[in-house]
Order: C-alpha cells, then sequence, then structure tokens
C-alpha cells in the first residue's frame, strides 16, 4: 500500500473498534489501511489518550509564505535595495524583526539576489607612483 494520511475520523474509528474487542486484522480489512497503521494508532491512543496528530518536529517559520512574497515583491521592484534596506522594510511595514541572514535565504528561495556594489576600478601604475612620490 501506498504511504498516505489517515483521517481523525478514521483514527477514531479503529479506537472504537479496538474498544468493541475486533482484532487488528479485521480493522485494517474495514477500514482499508495497514496492520502497521492500526497497532500504531492504537498505541498512540493507549500513551497520548487523543487520535490528533502531534505536530511536527523543528522550529516555526517566523514569517509566513505572503510576507516572503511581500519581500520578493519588493526586491524585485528596486533591485537596487541592499539586504539591510530589505530588513528596515521589514521592520516597518511588516513589523518584523529579522535578520540579514533570513532576507537572504528567502531571496535565494526565489532565485534572487540582494544588490551589489559594483567593484571599483583600480588605480594604475602611474597613479600609484604619483600617490607615492608625490606629485612632480
Amino acid at each position: 500500500m501506498e504511504k498516505k494520511a489517515v483521517s481523525i475520523d478514521t483514527k477514531k474509528g479503529i479506537v472504537l473498534l479496538r474498544d468493541t474487542g475486533m482484532c487488528q486484522h479485521e480493522i485494517s480489512r474495514k477500514f482499508n489501511v495497514s496492520r502497521t497503521c492500526v497497532r500504531q494508532t492504537i498505541g498512540n491512543f493507549n500513551e497520548l489518550h487523543t487520535t490528533a496528530t502531534k505536530p511536527g518536529a523543528g522550529r516555526p517559520f517566523k514569517m509566513t509564505r505572503r510576507q516572503q512574497r511581500v519581500i520578493k515583491l519588493q526586491q524585485l521592484r528596486d533591485d537596487t535595495l541592499s539586504l539591510n534596506d530589505l530588513v528596515r522594510y521589514a521592520q516597518a511595514s511588516l513589523n518584523l524583526n529579522i535578520s540579514r541572514q533570513t532576507v537572504s535565504r528567502i531571496l535565494l528561495e526565489f532565485d534572487l539576489v540582494s544588490y551589489v556594489a559594483p567593484r571599483k576600478p583600480q588605480i594604475t601604475h602611474e597613479q600609484r607612483r604619483c600617490r607615492i612620490f608625490g606629485w612632480r
């Protein structure tokens, strides 16, 4: 069987049938789920006393997808904005306290980069000589 999420109603039905005394094999055939799914659902219910799914691991995101798109649109409108400018924009308009690294990561997700000032031309040998020995 393919791996798919089982609805809460199905999990409640599994627990109810198990409480009535039906075996796991019959429950799995009745709901068309694997025996492993039935066993895990019953085990989780016995341990947690609920059929709800637990929240996923990891830290939740600070920004919503909508806020990330707003930052992307701001960068597309004015491509001369630096990361610091975008951080200030997020603080002012979105009321978000985020770092330059977060803004950079958001732009990379959308295949964008922040503004980088072009390199200045280097001084020539003649200009260097004039600086060292003075203007003569």
